[in-house]
């Protein structure tokens, strides 16, 4: 038996930049945030950086056969800032144009449709040696550099993607320092969030002066909250509060030009005349990233009341560490449904990193991976059928790439990558997945 997704569903795949496309001295590309973390000792597992990743700067041609091979429609890809402008502002490096020229012709040659996303966490250093996203002046710099790609890829590009995850950019690096810039200062992290809002809302305007009719959104990795249950009283009040932190700071000022009363004692320091009304803008699509619940508890001397929890151990577990719920991943896409007017959402991130061992032949049976997008895509055809305007999925990831601070120990890939010799296999994910898309439905 089958459960059918609607009719015109459409599904893709996600990768970003800096994750995948290694050529870090090729070509005139200048340095980004992560290359400086990553040559920071003790930041990244094993000391990896990104400087190789998966070659996809030199074997894009490969991964987008890949993507055809899927069946999929749509790939949500990222521009590396630094590629195509070194400093971030001023001169224009033409070779890293001419790279994503290249790219995207091959997306529409395979009949892929590009999806653009703007940022995906890869900030030149030049502009972070000027004080990056706690420098107001960036909401200048991002609409230039948005010019920049809008003027010379809009003829091409089908969907435009202003920002990936901005409240891990605001809080995992500027609070917690666990990714790059690694800042750790509640205060500058507020004024982070904000000035990513105001640019999500300059970038929409400048796309939409030359293409009105380009759907334009950004990515949010939604948590919905949840109490340990031999705390739940103590720590109820919490929730909301974790909420309007993590999801709210960046939903309600884009769709209600305002920020959560639970937290705008906070970000009012940082709020200017007309800042509110500039930032609230149309949603095309909202981008919706889940992979895990958040359990939370009361936490003394922090600069929130709250830590994270480790979730109950009945839950199994990803090679991360984060609990398989798919519930969780339902509630959330319910919470764009019942608080934000249900827009349609595309899921542009989900998935599982397993300990994938390749067989004797190389072939890797990934059942666990299949068995974590059984799950949670079962939660979106509950979601669907509960009236959730979600429109399309994409799997994380294509490729195993660079995972951030874990360097390349954690993989996520439907397609197994051999770090040695960059050899690509797909696993049985990508086998199984694939059936999905061909008979648009969850076996």
């Amino acid at each position: 038996m089958t459960k059918p997704f609607p009719n015109g569903f459409r599904w893709g795949v996600s990768t970003s930049s800096y994750q995948i496309e290694g050529g870090a001295s090729d070509d005139g590309r200048g340095d980004s945030i992560w290359d400086t973390y990553c040559a920071t000792p003790g930041r990244v597992a094993n000391g990896d950086n990104g400087s190789v990743a998966c070659d996809h700067y030199h074997r894009w041609a490969e991964d987008l056969d890949l993507i055809r091979g899927l069946g999929a429609k749509h790939y949500r890809f990222s521009v590396m800032w630094p590629r195509v402008i070194p400093n971030g502002t001023g001169k224009v490096n033409e070779t890293g144009m001419a790279f994503y020229d290249r790219l995207i012709d091959g997306m529409c040659e395979r009949g892929l449709d590009p999806w653009l996303c703007l940022y995906h966490w890869d900030l030149p250093q030049a502009l972070q040696d000027r004080g990056g996203w706690t420098n107001r002046s960036i909401v200048d710099w991002f609409g230039d550099y948005t010019e920049l790609l809008v003027t010379r890829f809009g003829d091409r590009v089908k969907s435009w993607v202003t920002f990936n995850e901005p409240n891990v950019v605001a809080w995992v690096g500027h609070e917690e320092g666990r990714h790059a810039p690694g800042i750790t200062d509640p205060r500058a992290a507020m004024r982070v969030a904000h000035h990513l809002n105001m640019c999500h809302a300059r970038a929409t305007r400048v796309i939409k002066h030359h293409y009105p009719d380009a759907p334009v959104g950004f990515v949010l990795p939604m948590h919905k909250a949840y109490t340990l249950p031999h705390r739940r009283e103590q720590d109820a009040h919490l929730v909301d509060l974790f909420e309007a932190k993590w999801n709210g700071i960046f939903l309600d000022p884009v769709y209600y030009g305002r920020y959560p009363e639970l937290i705008i004692d906070r970000m009012e320091p940082h709020i200017q005349d007309g800042d509110l009304e500039a930032i609230e803008t149309n949603v095309d699509f909202q981008g919706l990233n889940q992979y895990f619940p958040s359990y939370i508890e009361a936490a003394e001397g922090r600069a929130w009341p709250f830590k994270h929890a480790e979730p109950p151990k009945y839950f199994r577990r990803t090679e991360m560490g984060w609990a398989i719920d798919g519930d969780c991943f339902y509630r959330t896409m319910k919470i764009l449904q019942e608080n934000y007017g249900n827009p349609p959402i595309f899921v542009t991130e989900n998935g599982g990193a397993f300990t994938d061992i390749p067989g004797h032949n190389g072939y890797i049976d990934d059942q666990d991976r299949i068995a974590y997008y059984s799950e949670y895509l079962s939660a979106l055809l509950r979601a669907v059928d509960e009236g959730a305007n979600v429109q399309g999925y994409m799997p994380w990831s294509l490729l195993d790439n660079f995972e951030w601070a874990y360097g390349y120990e954690k993989r996520f890939g439907l397609v197994h990558v051999d770090y040695d010799t960059l050899k690509r296999t797909p696993k049985a994910s990508y086998d199984f997945m694939r059936r999905v898309i061909e008979s648009n439905a969850l076996p």
